[in-house]
């Protein structure tokens, strides 16, 4: 197959699945690459079956937490209208985010349901969004403010104990320096950002809405997502991924019923081009 133009971390995964060893924390990430190895359309069918199982996951949580089916229906347009949930075109289709992101959502829906059939299917869907991307249980926690999402942290644990990782960065130059420094290579990648409105603050969106009377579990969960920036180049892509289903679930809430259809509209366009990275 002739690779096409992809990603850094796109570029990891399709290595990884020609059985590669790859940087750390790429080598926990082992399912998707397994699966779809080096084939395009299989990669493809995973993203855009994705989309489809993140807004059943988010409408479901929503619902089953006691929303009303359009505060519902507008938290799952809010979530999935975010630029970072979209990512940027090098992450597309080979990426992570957007598959742990859906399951865990399906999760944490299970979760909130609460039965404990119910509850033990949580605990395997969270286990398989783990094996995808290893922050997945850690996310879902936050949000659900639940010990059961942890159980599946069993997942990369496993996998760190079973799969070599490579010592260096398998695309070297640049970025063996990002894995050698990543704190360093962070605050270089941010400088002069950190006050920029545009990639700080704009990509939310009507998301904003839900810092109106926030809790403080809200406050924390975003706190701990910024402050994932100290230490990784990328910004709004995982901030969206982190605090974006705390955020939308609050903003859909807050906005009163015969307004939120409005407030949907306006955030599903873009008014700028975003930042998606």
């Amino acid at each position: 197959m002739q690779k096409p133009s992809v990603g850094p971390d796109a570029a990891r995964y399709l290595l990884a699945g020609m059985g590669e060893p790859v940087s750390r924390p790429f080598h926990l990430r082992w399912l998707l690459p397994k699966v779809c190895g080096q084939e395009p359309g299989r990669w493809w069918t995973v993203w855009g079956l994705s989309w489809v199982v993140a807004a059943t996951g988010m409408f479901w949580w929503r619902f089953a937490a006691g929303d009303d089916w359009r505060v519902s229906g507008a938290a799952t347009v809010l979530l999935l209208a975010l630029p970072g949930i979209l990512g940027p075109p090098v992450s597309i289709p080979i990426q992570v985010d957007l598959p742990a992101t859906a399951l865990m959502l399906v999760g944490m829906a299970l979760f909130t349901v609460g039965t404990p059939a119910a509850t033990v299917a949580g605990v395997v869907v969270m286990l398989v969004a783990a094996s995808i991307r290893e922050t997945a249980p850690i996310w879902a926690a936050m949000t659900l403010w639940s010990a059961w999402p942890l159980v599946a942290l069993a997942a990369p644990l496993i996998a760190a104990a079973f799969i070599r990782s490579s010592k260096t960065d398998p695309l070297g130059g640049e970025f063996q320096y990002v894995a050698d420094h990543p704190v360093r290579s962070a605050l270089a990648a941010h400088a002069d950002r950190w006050r920029d409105g545009w990639l700080m603050v704009a990509p939310w969106g009507v998301c904003l809405a839900g810092l109106v009377g926030a809790d403080w579990r809200l406050i924390l969960i975003l706190a701990v997502a910024y402050a994932q920036l100290l230490v990784a180049t990328d910004t709004v892509r995982l901030l969206h991924h982190a605090a974006g289903p705390a955020m939308a679930a609050a903003a859909a809430q807050f906005v009163p019923v015969e307004w939120l259809l409005l407030a949907v509209a306006v955030h599903v366009v873009w008014w700028r081009k975003p930042e998606r990275i």
